[in-house]
């Protein structure tokens, strides 16, 4: 085929031959660009991740005042029931309180014991404050005093109690030797 059979074939058919370049061009186009259409799509994923995180994050933002707000609340209920390791007298307090109202016998006296720190604590970390409280009276006086601990003002955790039996068989008095942490502050 020569040039002069080669432009007889274009002129016979322009439309054939302007389709045919045409197609040429747009794989040439594809091949050439085909990097950039996966560096396109990567953008349009990350694109759409941030926007459905910002969506996500407009979505729950519209009770974050009343949250913030509950929040506080508790934080502030939580710190007043903390009790202050230093402040021996209304620590000691709470728990005469308690052997009152429960109508249990203190025997000997309620002892602080050594709050220790941890490493890595400060002066606003929660730490335990053991007490050792021993008490005589009856079962129902005891579960009752227990039950006072528990849901008392202050958070507190019995780490072990020793109850013992005082008197004869008919005897319905006991002795309870408990030792707890209340939640505080050093």
């Amino acid at each position: 085929m020569n040039t002069a059979a080669l432009l007889a074939f274009i002129k016979k058919q322009p439309i054939g031959v302007a389709c045919a370049g045409l197609c040429l061009g747009c794989l040439l186009l594809l091949y050439f660009r085909s990097d950039a259409l996966d560096e396109r799509q990567k953008t349009f994923d990350a694109r759409t991740a941030e926007a459905d995180k910002i969506e996500t994050n407009v979505r729950n933002a519209e009770g974050l005042p009343a949250q913030v707000a509950a929040m506080q609340a508790d934080g502030k209920e939580m710190g007043s029931r903390l009790i202050r390791a230093s402040q021996l007298a209304l620590n000691y307090r709470y728990f005469y309180r308690l052997v009152d109202e429960t109508g249990v016998k203190l025997i000997g006296d309620i002892r602080q014991g050594q709050v220790l720190a941890g490493k890595g604590t400060t002066k606003t970390s929660y730490q335990a404050v053991p007490y050792t409280v021993t008490i005589q009276c009856t079962y129902p006086q005891v579960l009752g005093f227990l039950q006072r601990l528990q849901s008392g003002a202050h958070f507190c955790r019995i780490t072990s109690a020793t109850f013992s039996k005082i008197g004869g068989d008919n005897s319905d008095r006991l002795s309870a030797t408990l030792n707890l942490d209340v939640m505080g502050l050093p």
